[in-house]
């Protein structure tokens, strides 16, 4: 019995965790249910804060191997979630270099990054199946602790040569977005080439359980919409998310 409390604490949603937890500016709200892949990743993009992008390095020693870096993201407003991961990267940083090089690139997410809003327990006071202590058997590379990896094509969104048809309105809502979220970028300083980036998804790679991945349909992820109370629901229009902002 006290197996089976262990294991189904490990993929249910603490009945706390249902009422919403502050996120800075926003709101932090339940993971969906182990059976809801897609819905699981869009709660990911969404609630995430942060991850780790990997890009081609371009830097001698390394060249041409993973180069792995840190970086904050929005997928959109605090109430408008789009899906796509948007970046503010400076041209002095070397993630930005290298995608000048090869615009390949993944962004790395784990569920574990979310504890500080989850007061790192479970139901039945189990602890978080993504915390690490000496008495539990949590851990960030637990399978019930998710970890989505987004596979795609980097696009600047910034106007300049190295940017074709900029649609104003994104960048716009990119820019907003991210100052929402991530406030202290709007006092970055101007003079290290900041500038919007997105990343174009063609793969998703989700665990969020025990039995191996889950490669998600990308249309299908994009057809979900946020709702009110911070679920994710088909969005029945012919036009997904994807395409408008």
């Amino acid at each position: 019995f006290v197996l089976y409390v262990l294991f189904f604490a490990q993929i249910t949603p603490s009945k706390s965790n249902e009422e919403e937890l502050a996120v800075g500016p926003c709101q932090f709200t339940s993971k969906p249910h182990v059976d809801k892949k897609k819905e699981t990743a869009r709660w990911m993009m969404h609630n995430i804060e942060w991850g780790v992008i990997s890009t081609i390095s371009t830097r001698e020693a390394t060249k041409n191997m993973p180069f792995g870096n840190i970086y904050s993201f929005v997928d959109g407003t605090c109430d408008k979630s789009t899906g796509m991961p948007y970046l503010y990267l400076s041209d002095m940083d070397q993630s930005a270099k290298d995608l000048k090089g090869s615009t390949d690139v993944s962004l790395a997410l784990s569920e574990a990054s979310t504890l500080t809003h989850q007061d790192g327990k479970m139901p039945f006071g189990v602890q978080h199946t993504c915390s690490i202590s000496a008495s539990g058997i949590g851990d960030p590379e637990n399978p019930p602790c998710a970890r989505l990896v987004v596979t795609g094509k980097f696009i600047p969104l910034h106007e300049g040569e190295d940017s074709v048809d900029v649609d104003s309105d994104e960048l716009s809502f990119a820019k907003r977005s991210l100052f929402q979220r991530h406030p202290s970028m709007a006092d970055w300083p101007d003079d290290h080439s900041f500038f919007v980036g997105k990343i174009d998804i063609i793969d998703l790679w989700l665990i969020d359980i025990y039995g191996g991945a889950t490669v998600i349909d990308v249309d299908e992820y994009f057809g979900l919409e946020l709702q009110s109370d911070g679920t994710f629901a088909s969005n029945d229009s012919s036009t997904n998310l994807r395409t408008k902002i």
